[in-house]
């Protein structure tokens, strides 16, 4: 089972190339196991979303039980 958080931390990432920074978060996470599962055929391992960010937490369900159905 994966437990995802939205907000990951305070700290920021450059960009490859760049001087502008991003924020990874756990929608990044979600993103790149789905990515992965369907590069590799798997299913899904089960999953929740404890994050306190109302919105990222509906977007990272949303985007796995979409994938899950799919």
């Amino acid at each position: 089972m994966i437990s995802f958080d939205h907000d990951l931390a305070d700290e920021h990432y450059l960009k490859p190339d760049s001087q502008e920074f991003v924020e990874k978060t756990g929608y990044d996470c979600a993103k790149w196991l789905v990515e992965y599962c369907m590069d590799n055929y798997l299913d899904l391992p089960k999953f929740y979303c404890h994050s306190m960010n109302p919105v990222g937490k509906e977007n990272i369900e949303s985007l796995l039980k979409n994938f899950k159905n799919y």
